[in-house]
């Protein structure tokens, strides 16, 4: 086997007992270009799926080793800000809504807090805000727009203090690591009592996963955990959280970041880019065309508390 991968036990329940779901379709140098882009495309590329025979877990097994992981993200380019940012903005207006209704006006870490989106609105709700984030091209993207405290380092490598947060966040984060048990633990340690944990992936038993299969898009190269409602609850329920509970908020999308998709997958995008450009006239008026809805269609969101 290539020596940039690795095999592991089950992450949610550490079995090494799985069945084949479907193979990898991933060439050598596949995993670079997965992570040049954050928004919605269809999977082309993905690893093999495997299905745990004890915890019905869906997982990828092997995958790049954790350095190459995290050394790959640290590269990523923010190349999709102008398409995404006011859909994040938007959507994360409801995400501090939710974490509202059960912590308020605190001390709040966002763990893989991207371009700082979440984290703005946080800010402006009353939270002592921190983020950690993996891109260092994001990372200064936070730092400019929105003067907010976020280090370009791997969560797993800073050592915050015991009983130090009131609220930790993991929007669409637990999907992309090799052992989200260990920082899920590590979150639980550095969580107050009664501290909260906000947690939400993509769901595989979503209705778009289950219409679409192996087409979902979120079947792709850098999603390597692939979680649902239960199997994220007993994950945490098994680390000791407790009152842990589903919820949901308000996604957001706009014409452009939902068209571009299309473009590329119909291989009709560079002939059209400059059309779609999120800085033309056309671009600029589908990027403030908003489509709402749940994000329980596509995303399974929980909370626990320590």
């Amino acid at each position: 086997m290539n020596s940039s991968f690795e095999y592991r036990n089950c992450p949610c329940c550490g079995q090494n007992d799985f069945e084949v779901l479907f193979e990898s379709n991933m060439k050598a140098d596949d995993f670079q270009g997965a992570v040049e882009t954050v928004y919605m495309i269809p999977g082309g590329r993905w690893g093999r799926h495997v299905k745990c025979r004890s915890c019905k877990f869906i997982y990828v097994n092997p995958i790049y080793k954790a350095s190459e992981i995290n050394k790959a993200y640290s590269q990523r380019k923010s190349v999709d800000v102008s398409i995404i940012r006011e859909n994040r903005l938007r959507a994360s207006e409801s995400q501090v809504g939710l974490v509202k209704q059960y912590k308020n006006g605190t001390y709040l870490l966002d763990i893989g807090c991207g371009e700082g989106f979440f984290l703005f609105n946080a800010s402006r709700a009353g939270y002592i805000t921190k983020g950690i984030e993996l891109s260092q091209d994001a990372v200064e993207y936070a730092r400019r727009e929105f003067g907010l405290d976020v280090e370009a380092k791997p969560f797993e490598e800073l050592q915050f203090p015991e009983d130090h947060f009131d609220v930790i966040t993991l929007w669409q984060v637990l999907e992309h690591v090799p052992y989200p048990r260990m920082i899920l633990e590590e979150v639980r340690r550095i969580l107050k009592p009664e501290g909260l944990l906000v947690a939400s992936t993509p769901n595989i038993e979503g209705i778009p996963a289950k219409m679409l299969g192996k087409r979902w898009w979120n079947v792709r190269r850098l999603h390597i955990n692939q979680f649902t409602v239960k199997t994220l609850t007993t994950v945490l329920k098994n680390i000791g959280f407790r009152n842990i509970s589903s919820v949901s908020y308000k996604e957001s999308i706009s014409l452009l970041m939902l068209f571009l998709p299309i473009l590329k997958y119909l291989k009709l995008y560079e002939p059209l880019k400059d059309l779609f450009h999120p800085r033309s006239m056309l671009g600029k008026v589908m990027n403030k065309m908003m489509l709402a809805y749940s994000s329980k269609l596509d995303n399974c969101t929980v909370i626990g508390f320590k």
